[in-house]
């Protein structure tokens, strides 16, 4: 009976763990679960992957889109019209001495002058504005100059005088300053000469600049090399 008995107790297993069911499902419950979250690891680094790629060939595509197409080429000739040269006009020469020469004699004759003519007065203003960058040491002087006090005010002096300006000599002191000499002569309304003609000197500080997107048709054209008058100082000579 004892041996019967015992014999009844035991169980049978196997290798596969029939005695534990369980346990059998919560491995197989595991396995599934680890597998879908596995497989939606892989899918958000692919996603992931893919929207660097999208934003990386968006990027390139704008860039690209914002390049100019179109290279513009200067192309000197002579006086029979037979090109000399062609070069891209990718950056600006550096601007002739002649140039800066006339461009500050300029602005001495239109910032000196006055005329009973009020157009051409204000004509020569705009052109000496041009030459000059808002805030500049030289704007405040300039403004300071022609509305300070009716003495220099050229609109105010118009109407009892007019003033002539000769240009005598532009000469680059520096790589930066410029010496400019002329003769002013005073005359009455009547075109009578107001005492002796007397010469003036200035100094005048000269630096270029690339034209502003945001510069106006009307700048473009009175200043279209870029050429500013930074500062400057001028007296009379004895």
């Amino acid at each position: 009976m004892k041996q019967g008995k015992r014999a009844g107790s035991l169980r049978p297993t196997t290798a596969t763990g029939l005695a534990h069911p369980y346990l059998n499902a919560r491995r197989t419950w595991n396995s599934h679960v680890g597998s879908l979250i596995a497989s939606r690891t892989l899918w958000q680094a692919v996603a992931l992957i893919s929207l660097l790629i999208v934003l990386a060939a968006v990027g390139g595509v704008v860039y690209i889109g914002s390049q100019s197409k179109f290279v513009p080429y200067v192309i000197e000739v002579n006086k029979l019209g037979e090109a000399m040269s062609v070069a891209p006009a990718d950056k600006a020469a550096k601007i002739d001495q002649r140039v800066i020469r006339a461009s500050v004699a300029e602005f001495i004759v239109n910032a000196r002058t006055v005329t009973p003519d009020i157009a051409m007065q204000r004509r020569a203003i705009f052109k000496v504005y041009a030459l000059m960058n808002a805030g500049s040491a030289s704007t405040r002087k300039m403004t300071a100059w022609l509305n300070g006090n009716p003495e220099t005010n050229p609109f105010k002096r118009a109407e009892k005088q007019t003033v002539n300006v000769e240009i005598v000599s532009a000469i680059p002191q520096t790589a930066t300053t410029w010496q400019v000499d002329w003769i002013e002569t005073q005359r009455s309304r009547r075109g009578e000469v107001q005492g002796k003609p007397y010469r003036m000197r200035a100094l005048l500080n000269v630096e270029t600049r690339p034209i502003a997107s945001d510069i106006n048709e009307e700048q473009l054209r009175l200043n279209p090399l870029g050429i500013y008058i930074s500062d400057y100082s001028w007296s009379k000579q004895f």
